[in-house]
């Protein structure tokens, strides 16, 4: 049954989508109510069960995600620092997809974390490149900055999601883990 989608079901999705980011999936609904300052009985009306507010969570998100590829494309034209001020203005975002890998156990939350940075990967590949002498495939570059991605995920400080946080974080590790790397160097500007 298609339910209207009021200025309380905005106020129910955003909330959730909040506390999605800050506690993955297993939040409490009564936390949530009270956090978006509506009756609990009311989520009923806008979706079925906890498990449909959480299908609408993942559509949100894939929305936001669209949003955020289309400005990495815009606004990204040297990798470090640039994607890091992009992501800062998506905090929620990216906390919401931190939750994702965190409960990469389930199938629909891994698929569209996976399926997400895939894009985004294509999309910064020739900045990546440009940043990096390598002699390997697009498909086998693409492979490793997966591996940096979870890595990044998996160290995410998510009480300092400042852009100078975000580019140490990511520092740090590439100079960990090109000399596991064959074939890269980092260009100096």
């Amino acid at each position: 049954m298609m339910k209207t989608k009021s200025k309380k079901y905005q106020k129910w999705l955003t909330t959730a989508y909040k506390e999605f980011a800050c506690n993955g999936p297993d939040f409490s609904l009564n936390a949530l109510a009270a956090k978006a300052k509506l009756p609990r009985a009311t989520l009923y009306y806008h979706f079925d069960d906890k498990e449909h507010l959480l299908a609408e969570l993942v559509k949100h998100h894939k929305s936001i995600i669209e949003v955020y590829h289309n400005d990495i494309s815009n606004n990204v034209k040297v990798l470090i620092p640039d994607l890091y001020k992009v992501m800062f203005k998506y905090k929620d975002a990216l906390l919401f997809h931190y939750q994702l890998l965190k409960n990469c156990h389930i199938k629909q939350f891994c698929e569209l974390y996976r399926g997400s940075n895939e894009r985004s990967l294509i999309i910064l590949l020739p900045l990546i490149k440009e940043q990096f002498y390598s002699d390997k495939s697009d498909r086998e570059i693409i492979q490793f900055y997966h591996t940096l991605t979870d890595t990044w995920y998996t160290r995410l400080d998510v009480n300092n999601l400042s852009v100078e946080s975000m580019v140490a974080l990511a520092m740090e590790i590439l100079e960990s883990t090109l000399g596991l790397y064959q074939g890269n160097k980092v260009l100096c500007n």
